[in-house]
């Protein structure tokens, strides 16, 4: 992930990276930009995805030609601007011709009102709607990403639905990491985030759009390990704890499939992904000023791409190591039975508490409170289709 610069006209109030009117001239420039693409290009086939975010990467005036730079260069390049009135016919038709792959834009709410009160312009869901009609008539294929908070969370049925019918490709979903402008209230209890990723277990099972848990959903991969053992009755289903939020999305959910007649598949069809996930340290994040972090939620420093090598800060950097040594977590991540497979959300961990190696304050299980048979939890993931994170790039 590489924001490219935290200029934006929004005044979303989850902002990680508290964006603000005017570029910043600390910002990479065109031509650090472009040798930046060429250190992820040195990591050699298959390349990392670059995606580039911001604040809006759309102000930068360049952005197109970086685009196509990367593109030249062999890499897959998704692009999040946001939905601002620089997300027009005119900028929308470049991104295409540019060479970008996918384009990710938030929605998080159901209805105008929801979603303008969130992002804080008025206004700017009538323009996502007016971009993804364009983009639909262009064929460049686009993501909705919908940041769950209390402000949201008892509507994801209802955004889940409204993104397919906006035609896109997928709907990625982020647990809120408390940084930048988001505060604590926007977070759910850990009661909540289990009923929340219990919900995504079923959307995954409707053959409707690639849903993907991203940044703070790691505890997703425990709860998908469960509902695979109970609904084979080798767990009591009494484990799976789930909880008056749960019953409310489900019933929404299955109320939505029924109208739309969507039958539910026999399994989760759809990968989990990690791309922004700081858990095994498997992607990296840069910063406009070109600041290497594990992750975008995570504001530790591991380098600058302006002085260090992107590859060796990647495969040498005693902080991801430590993330990726589950003997090294602690408090209830360290003990825990799932912790091979999940380990907690690192950034959750570091922006409550400081420490990126401590608990994840915000996961509801207590570790040895089931009777785990002897399974294979990883090759139940791939029985799933939940693709296995902790060997993955990008």
């Amino acid at each position: 992930m590489w924001e490219s610069t935290i200029a934006c006209g929004l005044a979303c109030r989850h902002c990680k990276a508290s964006a603000r009117r005017e570029r910043d001239p600390r910002e990479l420039t065109t031509e650090e930009s472009c040798a930046f693409i060429d250190q992820i290009a040195g990591f050699r086939r298959p390349y990392p995805v670059l995606r580039i975010t911001g604040g809006n990467a759309l102000r930068r005036d360049d952005i197109f030609d970086i685009i196509r730079y990367a593109k030249d260069a062999g890499l897959k390049v998704t692009v999040a601007p946001s939905t601002t009135p620089l997300l027009n016919r005119k900028n929308i038709e470049k991104l295409k011709r540019a060479g970008c792959d996918i384009v990710a834009m938030s929605i998080d709410g159901a209805t105008p009102e929801q979603h303008d009160a969130f992002r804080g312009v008025k206004g700017t869901f009538h323009r996502l709607v007016r971009a993804t009609r364009i983009m639909q008539e262009l064929r460049l294929p686009f993501r909705l990403l919908t940041t769950v908070t209390t402000h949201n969370v008892r509507e994801l049925p209802e955004i889940m639905f409204l993104s397919k019918r906006l035609g896109a490709i997928g709907w990625y979903l982020y647990m809120l990491i408390p940084t930048g402008r988001a505060s604590e209230e926007l977070s759910l209890s850990p009661e909540e985030y289990e009923d929340v990723f219990h919900f995504i277990y079923d959307a995954m099972r409707l053959p409707l759009l690639a849903v993907n848990a991203i940044a703070g959903s790691e505890p997703y991969r425990r709860v998908a390990v469960m509902r695979y053992l109970a609904e084979r009755e080798m767990l009591d289903r009494s484990a799976l704890k789930q909880g008056e939020l749960y019953s409310l999305l489900s019933r929404k959910l299955s109320r939505l499939a029924r109208e739309a007649r969507v039958e539910e598949a026999e399994v989760v069809e759809v990968s989990y992904s990690s791309k922004d996930s700081s858990i095994f340290g498997k992607g990296i994040f840069v910063a406009h000023t070109g600041e290497i972090y594990p992750s975008s939620f995570m504001p530790v420093t591991l380098g600058n791409v302006r002085e260090d090598s992107l590859e060796e800060v990647y495969t040498g950097s005693e902080v991801l190591k430590a993330m990726h040594d589950a003997s090294r977590l602690r408090g209830r991540c360290g003990i825990c039975e799932f912790n091979d497979i999940c380990r907690g959300s690192r950034s959750r961990a570091y922006a409550v508490t400081g420490d990126y190696l401590a608990e994840d304050p915000y996961c509801a299980y207590s570790p040895g409170s089931v009777e785990l048979p002897p399974v294979d939890k990883e090759a139940i993931l791939n029985q799933l289709r939940i693709t296995n994170f902790s060997r993955r790039v990008g």
